[in-house]
């Protein structure tokens, strides 16, 4: 670009000259005075004092386009390119020569990226030439294809082609119809002719580049990104552009020296750090590799490559949190079976995220010899979770590899926990191949006593106790065998050897304690116990049994319960005493010590699982039910296939209304989980939203047995109610409300029989549920709104006990105040209606009754004041409108009144009494 000069021979005395005026206060500058020292201060590649000195000269002259255009000019050439666009666009709207800026201003959109406003600009000024425009254009296609408009980037490219110039930027245009067809090698090989032109030119370069790495050929692309570079050394977009194909094409030695330079003058950079940590994880140092690529990830810049290396970094450090924060950002870019995959599912198992774990291992095929151990272990925490889904995939994975003892046994127990008989044969072939395996052999033994396989559990247990004579582990077995007969007496004798050869094994010890409270032995089990605690004063086992042993003799119960509270108090972090003793608490009904003795647990995926339970019970009994509903929030978003979180949940839901995310949570739920009685909540939820094809159809694959249950019969009769079968839904809600006389049920029972039409059925039901239940609020509101019309003194009388338990209730209050002022009492009525005023002010129905009853007491202008509150054309009620019009002719708004009647068309007893009213006007 043309920049006026100064003569180096005179720029010292320049220089001197102005900071001499500067300091001796001789007055300040003209807006010109400040561009040629601008002008200046550019030649001699002094650029900041360019450009306080432009900046000085705006100030001067703020309309001055001249001063904002060479400003903008400068912060161009020196990659300043946003602070340039802000003055370029400024010197437009000044009036500066649009020819001269245009050509700056497009160069700028295009390096900041700013497409919208290319599109939006004109490719022909007065003043320009063919080359300038065809320049604009192509800056203006860039855009048009980045935003993926097709068409009006092919109209500019046949405008471009008519272009009477040999511009190389109408030749880099004409290869854009194939780079819009993605025919990449035809655009490559027209970007190669117009590079003929003009080789050195930046945007061939970059067309090149681009085009080069397109098709495959990254050298070629590396090479031009080179060129580039050396030419334009501080543009950082094409040297990260440049590094990353050389670490892509693994020259990580082309690329250090690049990083390097880069780092030391930006050493926070996100891009940079991320580059150097991958060079380091190159050299096999993946402590400070992990330094630099977390660091770049703080920054929000991290790509595939730097999370995978990352992650695998993090890995060999064993920082399994930091690796599967890295490898599940990547994870759905990575191929099946990728070794990264196993790398962050064991992680995600190490911290608990099961259910993310599972995800991964679905795209593992099984080829690594430890992927075996691995699905078992996904398994076993799934199933922990609720997630009999997932659990089911990983135990069918695990299966097809299971081949020796010890995964076996794993595949064994798992699918026995899901009551696949199939878990017997591999624990039997489990214990085949591992005869002297301790641990097989209790779980195939436990599995069979579990399954009510005794026969072969006594066989197994016998051939144990011939194989090993003095090991007392097999007796405990055959005394739970003789237990589940009720076969005491022989259970008592097998204890007894058991007792014999492991006088202080603890298993044997709480099996005999046990055994000792079932036959009522109640100081032989407490004495045992006692011993078992000496031992252990933590053993939350023998406490629980102790307590047991206690509360079923009648003794003192409470003495358990502080021996356990001074027992956490030397063990504050013993999680399971810590649980032991809130279940105490929570049996006691003690809900505010139990959420005390809770609290120091974090409601997080460390928390115990027995916490999350005990947590949002004691809150929903202690009735902090904000509370609890963020506990069971929170409980189901760690555990979405918990039964226990989405049951809490789903009441908290349903009785806050809550139908659309209860339905969501249920979809969820049933994802991992299929569940006969969540899928019944489904279709209750449906019906409460008035879905009954939906709720219906989710009936259909409920077992025939469920649906004659009366909880799915009330469900039945809201399918029916909103199907228009009514004699239907009135036999269903019977059936439900016969059962369980709650709130729900009562409204079913009154909406199915006034849907039939039965009103004095209807009434004598609400009359027989109010004697029954007289702390139903709604349905004795009902049962009150009835009686209006046959004994208003009644009606009056059940009104007035509503108020006593809720003395806010606005409809009570306002029909109350009705009545009274029907009958006459306006004393009675004023304050119950001014009440329900100040609890609903813009309630049309509350503002007229009191309105009403301040008219019959001749209070005129307050009564017109109450409606202005409400907006009055949005009243419905005619008789309403009316009152309101009656009040305007009360305080002599005779016009207002005219055009309130005018304003409405009334029927019947409404039209007779508007009638009236206009007669007084």
């Amino acid at each position: 670009m043309k920049l006026t000069t100064v003569s180096k021979k005179f720029a010292p005395l320049c220089v001197a000259l102005s900071v001499s005026l500067a300091l001796g206060g001789c007055g300040e500058k003209s807006m010109d005075e400040h561009l040629e020292a601008a002008r200046g201060y550019t030649q001699q590649q002094d650029i900041e004092a360019a450009i306080i000195e432009y900046k000085n000269a705006i100030k001067a002259d703020p309309k001055s386009g001249e001063a904002r255009f060479e400003l903008g000019r400068l912060y161009m050439a020196t990659g300043q390119m946003e602070a340039a666009e802000k003055e370029l666009n400024r010197a437009l709207e000044l009036g500066y020569s649009a020819s001269e800026i245009i050509p700056l201003l497009s160069k700028a959109y295009q390096q900041t990226g700013a497409e919208n406003a290319l599109v939006d600009m004109e490719i022909r000024h007065e003043g320009m030439s063919e080359s300038e425009a065809a320049e604009v254009a192509f800056y203006k296609l860039q855009a048009l294809v980045q935003l993926d408009k097709q068409q009006e980037a092919q109209t500019l490219i046949e405008e471009v082609s008519q272009m009477q110039t040999d511009s190389v930027y109408q030749s880099l245009s004409l290869a854009y119809p194939d780079i819009m067809q993605k025919d990449y090698a035809a655009a490559l090989e027209k970007t190669k002719a117009a590079a003929e032109k003009s080789p050195d030119n930046n945007d061939v370069l970059l067309q090149l580049a681009k085009l080069s790495a397109l098709t495959g050929d990254l050298q070629a692309a590396i090479d031009n990104y080179k060129a580039y570079v050396d030419a334009n050394p501080n543009d950082l977009s094409k040297k990260f552009a440049l590094v990353s194909l050389l670490i892509e094409t693994r020259q990580v030695g082309e690329a250090s020296p690049y990083v390097s330079k880069m780092l030391k003058q930006y050493p926070n950079n996100g891009l940079l750090n991320q580059y150097q940590g991958i060079i380091e994880s190159a050299k096999e140092n993946y402590e400070a590799a992990l330094i630099h690529l977390e660091k770049a990830i703080q920054s929000g810049q991290a790509g595939p490559a730097a999370r995978l290396i990352a992650g695998y970094a993090a890995y060999k450090l064993e920082d399994y949190s930091a690796t599967s924060q890295h490898l599940s950002m990547i994870a759905s870019n990575l191929p099946d079976n990728h070794p990264a995959l196993r790398m962050l599912a064991d992680s995600l198992l190490r911290q608990g995220d099961n259910e993310e774990a599972t995800m991964i291992l679905s795209r593992v095929d099984g080829e690594n010899e430890t992927d075996a151990a691995l699905f078992s272990k996904a398994g076993f925490q799934l199933l922990r979770e609720g997630n009999m889904v997932d659990a089911q995939k990983m135990i069918d994975k695990s299966s097809e590899l299971s081949q020796e003892a010890e995964d076996l046994a794993r595949l064994g127990v798992l699918q026995l926990s899901v009551n696949d008989v199939e878990g017997l044969v591999n624990l039997q072939s489990a214990a085949e191949q591992a005869p002297d395996n301790v641990a097989t052999q209790k779980t195939l033994l436990a599995a069979y006593v579990n399954t009510g396989q005794s026969e072969k559990a006594r066989e197994m247990a016998n051939k144990w106790i011939e194989n090993n004579p003095d090991d007392p582990a097999p007796y405990i077995y055959l005394a739970e065998l003789a237990l589940k007969e009720k076969n005491i007496d022989e259970a008592t004798s097998i204890m007894n050897k058991a007792s014999e050869l492991g006088p202080d094994n603890r298993q044997v010890q709480l099996a005999q304690a046990k055994l000792y409270i079932i036959s009522e032995k109640y100081q032989d089990a407490e004495k045992l116990l006692e011993s078992v605690l000496k031992q252990d004063a933590t053993d939350t086992k023998a406490l629980g049994l102790l307590y047991a042993s206690v509360s079923q003799r009648g003794g003192d119960k409470a003495q358990i319960k502080t021996r356990i509270e001074e027992t956490l108090s030397k063990n504050k972090d013993d999680e399971a005493l810590r649980l032991a003793l809130a279940r105490l608490q929570f049996a006691d009904q003690n809900y505010d010590d139990v959420l005390d003795t809770l609290a120091t647990f974090k409601a997080n995926k460390n928390a115990p699982k027995g916490y999350w339970q005990m947590e949002g019970q004691a809150l929903l009994r202690s009735g902090a039910v904000k509370k609890a509903q963020d506990h069971y929030k929170k409980w189901v978003s760690l555990y979405p296939a918990d039964k226990g979180a989405v049951l809490g949940k789903l009441l908290l839901d349903d009785a806050q209304n809550n139908h659309a995310d209860a339905l969501s949570t249920i979809n969820s739920f049933l994802e991992k989980r299929p569940d006969t009685q969540v899928r019944v909540l489904k279709a209750y939820f449906l019906a409460v939203q008035k879905k009954p094809g939906e709720a219906r159809k989710v009936l259909e694959n409920v077992p025939e047995q469920v649906l004659e249950v009366p909880f799915v019969r009330g469900i039945t009769a809201r399918i029916n109610l909103l199907e228009g079968n009514e004699e239907a839904a009135i036999e269903d809600a019977k059936a439900a409300y016969n059962d369980t006389a709650n709130p729900k049920n009562t409204l079913l029972v009154v909406a199915s029989l006034e849907s039939a039409g039965k009103k004095e059925e209807t009434f004598a039901f609400l009359q027989e549920h109010y004697q029954a239940h007289p702390d139903d609020i709604r349905a004795t509101m009902l049962y009150a709104e009835r009686l209006i019309g046959t004994d208003r003194q009644q009606a009056k009388e059940i009104y007035s006990q509503v108020l006593e338990k809720l003395p806010d209730n606005f409809v009570v209050l306002n029909n109350l105040a009705y009545l009274h002022m029907e009958d006459g009492e306006l004393g009675k009525a004023q304050p119950l209606a001014r009440r329900a005023v100040d609890l609903q002010p813009r309630s049309a129905d509350a503002v007229d009754t009191f309105a009403q009853i301040l008219l019959k007491r001749e209070r005129y202008e307050p009564a017109l004041k109450l409606y202005d509150n409400v907006d009055v054309e949005k009243i419905r009620n005619d008789m309403v409108y009316l009152n309101y019009v009656e009040v305007l002719v009360k305080n002599n708004k005779k016009q207002l009144a005219e055009r309130r009647l005018s304003a409405r068309e009334f029927s019947g007893e409404a039209q007779q009494r508007a009638q009236s009213l206009q007669s007084q006007l």
